[in-house]
């Protein structure tokens, strides 16, 4: 009989019907092994003939087939879900942050080469040094050298910023979808 009302009071639970909080004490209480308080039990008593209908295998196999035609939608109505987070662009949207780092470590790169070079000059030769930051190469050329170092500190000024954006919506995010 125990195993029974668990049966139907999941799928009371999974119809979405009655209260929901009430029914899963009551299915903890069962599952444990504990007795139903009375009250609880004349609440079972009108609850499962109500959503469940009588106790015949032929309403069972019914109630079945709603249980799981519910969890079908369900099941579809994620799927739907998942594909609007998609067409959003969700992956293009983390491919655009991760650009981001790559060009602040680049520029990063070359902005910091007085003290990178002193550790690169035993592995790579003298002549070959300035190679390995592009970026400052560049610059010497049209002698700005100093708009490496300012594009690196805009960059590692925007990070704070653009993470408290993000947390932000994040923040939001829950607050709606709860």
């Amino acid at each position: 009989m125990s195993e029974d009302l668990i049966g139907a009071i999941q799928q009371i639970l999974i119809l979405g019907k009655g209260d929901q909080g009430r029914l899963e004490y009551l299915l903890d209480l069962l599952q444990k092994g504990r007795p139903l308080p009375e009250s609880d039990q004349k609440y079972l008593q009108l609850m499962i003939p109500l959503y469940l209908g009588p106790r015949d295998s032929d309403s069972y196999q019914k109630n079945a087939e709603l249980a799981i035609e519910k969890l079908h939608d369900e099941v579809k109505e994620l799927r739907e879900k998942i594909q609007k987070i998609e067409r959003k662009g969700f992956e293009k949207y983390v491919g655009r942050k991760a650009v981001l780092l790559f060009v602040t470590i680049f520029i990063g790169w070359n902005a910091l080469q007085i003290y990178i070079q002193p550790f690169m000059s035993g592995i790579i030769p003298s002549t070959m040094i300035s190679y390995a930051f592009p970026l400052n190469l560049a610059a010497s050329y049209v002698n700005y050298a100093p708009v490496v170092w300012f594009g690196f500190l805009i960059l590692l000024i925007s990070w704070p910023f653009i993470g408290a954006i993000h947390l932000a919506k994040f923040i939001i995010s829950r607050k709606v979808s709860n």
